[in-house]
Parts: structure tokens; C-alpha cells; sequence
């Protein structure tokens, strides 16, 4: 080659043909570079259920070195048909491209919402999806299955008793013979349940229910070992005792309840009435009891108010069902008679204690009974009025020795003529050192 002429690139004729040997085209083709083949159609010789693809050139026609005879490649394969898949409401769920014979993968999973008594569950498709052989349309198939509820049985206190599952629509079970155990204040009538289990239609939590009914108790009455009355009570009523008397005698029981919590027997005790010591009130006036015998009783007087001028105490006095005789005067019993002149005391009281007949306001004259026997210190003190004071006793076992203190006037006391030597003795120590006469009574 002359020096400065242009090299031409060698060329190579490349020749496509059809399967069957027929030419479809030729080409020039620089070496090293691509040939461009024709078109040609994508499929042919199609059967009812299979037709010819094309699938390539052969050799390869990329970056030619050489001439070359192409040939089309066809490959024999099946069709596609479509599978469509719907739920049962008719509704496409999706779509599926399944080659001739082969199966659909029917990759969906169907779901159908559970109505009040049935849940859904799949089962599969209304036609065969093994070996698709044309466009198929697949509906979902369920299956039902009726829904089962827990109905849980609970006594009152909240004890499980039973469980149970049930199907919609149906009726539960019950436990029998459900109770509970009386208290000191109800026993129980089991009524039902809270819910009626007879159609199920959901899970229920069941409470037993009970009528609270109070207990019945008797109260039994007895006196001196003898039933005198029998009631019947319900829990918690007012106990009723009944009204005894008995003369002399304070009613008591032994048992003081005043409400029904259990069957009780309940005994009279008598307690006698005026007990030693007691201090009872009659018409105003006091009196504490020194002897509370039924038949020989008596009392010491130790308050004693009367408007009038001239007094004169009993000798005895009714408290409650008995009398009793006043045997002594008590510390200033008198002091509230503003009116009182006069008192007289019954030959029934023997003692009157310290200061018994003191601070009387306007009493003048005082006659002791013959029953005196002890008179304590300072009974006439501090009555400014006093004057004459009537002894009647012949036996004076006791004297206080400032029987006559705090006396503001001349005092004469007055005795039998022939107790005037007894009395002088028993009041020497106090009669010669006061302004005090002593004189015969006749």
C-alpha cells in the first residue's frame, strides 16, 4: 500500500434466515461490529394451547469477525391464562398469570369478618387452581364455625363455681345446689343468677344471688325457775321483758340486753328494795336506811323540810311497800324549816347525831320521845331562839360532851322529877359551864 492512502476496514456478509432456511435478510457488516437483524414476528405456528416464541438469533451477531448465517430460534411453549381471585361478597381480591397446565400459586389469604354468631375461616376455592387450562375465575369458600362463649359461674363472695363453654345460641349450665352459710344475723335463700344463661350470645361473668333473711331467735323468760314467757324474735329487735312485781323487791335480770343477736334465757333476780345504807326520798324528805328488814325496819332522817310552825315527825314512814320506823336524826335535818317553832321527835328515835337539831332559824321549843338514847355533840347549836328542850327518856346512854355549844340564850331543859339526879350526872361536864337551867318536869 502507497504511502498516504486510507486503509478500508475489511467487511463480512452476514445472512439471516427463518428456522426453515429462508433468507430474511443479508448484510455488510465492518469487521467487529454489529450486525442489525430484521424484524420477524414474536410468535407464530399457534395451537389451541401453546404457540412459537421467538426466543433469539443464533450465533451471535455482536462484534463480527467472519461472515455468518443467523438463524431465528423459535421455542415451542404453552399460553398464559389469567386466574382472578374474589371473596365471597363478589368482591376482586387480585389476579394471577398461570402458564397452561401448570398450577396458580394463590397466594391470597381470603378473610371474611365474623358476624355476631359464626366466625369464617377459609377453606379454599370453588374451582381447582392445580392445572390452569383458561382464564379462570376463583371465588373464596368458608367455612363456618359458631362461635363458643365462656360462661363463668361466681358464688356472691366471688368463688369461681364453674366454668363452662357454650356455643352461640345455646344455654349454659348452672351449678346446683348453690347456698350460703347463715351468720348470727341473716340466713340465705339462694333467688337465681344475675344473668339469664338460657341463650348465650357472648362470654359472661355469672353472680349468684341470695335473699337475706333475718334470723329467728327465741327469747325464753324465766322467775324462780319457772318459764313465765316465750317470744320469738327476728336479729336484731327490741327485746320486750316483761313487767314483774314483787313486794318489797327491786326487779332485775340476768341479762341486760336490749337487742336480739342469739336465742337467750333470761332469769328474774329479785334484789330486796331498801338495802342498808340506801337513800330514799318520800314527799321531799330523805331518809337513809339503817335496817332494811320487811317486818322491823328503820331509818335515819337526814333532810326534812315543812312550812309549818309546830312539827311533829312520825314515827315511822312508808318507802315503797314497806314502813319504816325513824330511829335517828341525821347532821342539821331540820335547818331547812324556816317556819318551825316547835318539833317533837316520836319515842321511836333513839340517836341524834352531831349538830341533828342545829341551825333552826326560829325554833323555840324542842321535845325529845322517850326512846332517846344517845345525843351528839352540838345538837341544839347556833339556834339563837331556842328556850325550852323536853327530855322524855329515862336512859341516856350518851351524851357529847359540847352538847350545849354555840348556844346564844338561856336554855332550860326539862325532865322527869325523878331522872333530875341521872340527868345532872350525864350533864355535868357541860350543864354548869353554860347558861343552862335544868328542871323538873311534872
Amino acid at each position: 500500500m502507497e504511502k498516504g492512502k486510507k486503509k478500508i476496514a475489511k467487511k463480512h456478509i452476514v445472512v439471516f434466515q427463518d428456522e426453515e432456511g429462508n433468507v430474511l435478510k443479508t448484510a455488510f457488516v465492518s469487521h467487529g461490529k454489529n450486525a442489525e437483524p430484521p424484524e420477524i414476528p414474536e410468535k407464530k405456528d399457534e395451537t389451541e394451547h401453546h404457540e412459537s416464541i421467538f426466543m433469539r438469533w443464533e450465533p451471535d451477531y455482536h462484534q463480527v469477525k467472519d461472515n455468518l448465517v443467523v438463524k431465528a430460534i423459535y421455542k415451542n411453549v404453552p399460553k398464559k391464562y389469567l386466574v382472578m381471585f374474589y371473596g365471597d361478597n363478589g368482591k376482586m381480591l387480585g389476579m394471577e398469570t398461570v402458564s397452561y397446565g401448570s398450577p396458580a400459586k394463590a397466594a391470597i389469604s381470603p378473610v371474611k369478618k365474623s358476624s355476631q354468631e359464626f366466625d369464617y375461616i377459609f377453606k379454599g376455592w370453588n374451582v381447582s387452581l392445580d392445572c390452569i387450562t383458561e382464564d379462570t375465575n376463583a371465588k373464596a369458600i368458608f367455612e363456618e364455625k359458631r362461635k363458643i362463649f365462656t360462661v363463668s359461674f361466681y358464688h356472691e363472695d366471688g368463688t369461681l363455681l364453674k366454668e363452662e363453654e357454650v356455643p352461640y345460641g345455646t344455654a349454659a349450665h348452672p351449678p346446683e345446689n348453690v347456698i350460703k352459710e347463715k351468720d348470727l344475723v341473716y340466713h340465705y335463700l339462694f333467688t337465681g343468677w344475675s344473668v339469664d344463661t338460657h341463650c348465650v350470645t357472648h362470654s359472661l361473668k355469672v353472680q349468684a344471688q341470695f335473699q337475706y333473711i333475718y334470723n329467728e331467735y327465741t327469747i325464753t323468760f324465766y322467775d324462780e325457775g319457772e318459764e313465765i314467757l316465750k317470744n320469738e324474735y327476728h336479729y336484731g329487735d327490741s327485746i320486750i321483758y316483761p313487767s314483774l312485781r314483787k313486794k318489797g323487791y327491786d326487779l332485775s335480770w340476768s341479762i341486760s340486753a336490749k337487742k336480739v343477736e342469739k336465742p337467750l334465757d333470761i332469769f328474774a333476780k329479785w334484789n330486796f328494795s331498801n338495802t342498808k345504807g340506801k337513800v330514799l326520798e318520800k314527799d321531799g324528805n330523805r331518809y337513809v336506811v339503817l335496817n332494811p328488814s320487811i317486818t322491823n325496819g328503820s331509818v335515819r332522817c337526814i333532810y326534812y323540810k315543812d312550812s309549818s310552825t309546830r312539827i311533829c315527825l312520825p314515827e315511822q314512814v312508808k318507802l315503797g311497800d314497806y314502813y319504816y320506823k325513824i330511829e335517828e336524826i341525821g347532821s342539821k335535818a331540820f335547818s331547812d324549816c324556816r317556819q318551825m317553832t316547835r318539833l317533837i321527835l316520836p319515842d321511836t328515835v333513839h340517836t341524834i347525831q352531831d349538830r341533828g337539831l342545829s341551825e333552826c332559824q326560829r325554833l323555840r321549843s324542842i321535845i325529845i320521845g322517850k326512846g332517846i338514847k344517845t345525843l351528839g355533840n352540838g345538837i341544839f347549836g347556833f339556834n339563837e331562839h331556842l328556850k325550852d328542850v323536853v327530855i322524855h327518856g329515862q336512859n341516856i346512854k350518851q351524851a357529847g360532851r359540847k352538847l350545849f355549844d354555840n348556844l346564844n340564850a338561856n336554855l332550860t331543859i326539862w325532865v322527869n322529877p325523878r331522872q333530875m339526879d341521872y340527868y345532872s350526872k350525864k350533864f355535868h361536864a357541860c350543864l354548869y359551864t353554860k347558861k343552862i337551867k335544868m328542871k323538873a318536869k311534872v
